[in-house]
Formats: structure tokens, C-alpha cells, sequence
């Protein structure tokens, strides 16, 4: 079966300074905010949920609680 169909999430925290947009476009949400779009497999067919998602650390190096809150929010709503 393929990872999107299974209960698995994936959380990407982007640390230092690297150019992090292969993340941030593995990361279903930036679909949702006008981004690359839904992730597909080799044969075309799109994900069936978006189970990768990404964090950049430095926009919460200075505020933890932030951090652990951004990480926490990106978690499924089933959980």
C-alpha cells in the first residue's frame, strides 16, 4: 500500500540557513496557501492526504513554545 493511504505522518523541522523549498514542496499545505499543489506519485496519481509536512525552525529559533506549537498544529486532526 502506498504511505498516504497508511496512518503515518511525516515532520520535516528545516534547521540552519539551507535553501529548504524541495521541503517546504513535499509539504501538502502550501497547496492550500497557493503553492506547488498536491503531491503525485511517479504514475500521476495524486497523494490520498498529505502526510509530510514542514517546519522552518529558524521562524521559531528565539520562541520554543512557538516551535513546539507550529509542530504540534501540523499534526492531524485524527490524532
Amino acid at each position: 500500500r502506498a504511505a498516504g493511504s497508511l496512518p503515518l505522518s511525516i515532520i520535516i523541522v528545516g534547521v540552519g540557513n539551507a535553501d529548504f523549498s524541495a521541503m517546504e514542496a513535499l509539504d501538502g499545505d502550501a497547496a492550500e496557501e497557493g503553492g506547488a499543489g498536491v503531491l503525485r506519485n511517479a504514475a500521476g496519481q495524486q497523494s490520498p492526504r498529505d502526510i509530510v509536512q514542514f517546519v522552518p525552525f529558524n521562524q521559531f529559533a528565539n520562541n520554543p513554545s512557538a516551535l513546539a506549537a507550529e509542530v504540534l498544529r501540523e499534526l492531524p486532526p485524527q490524532l
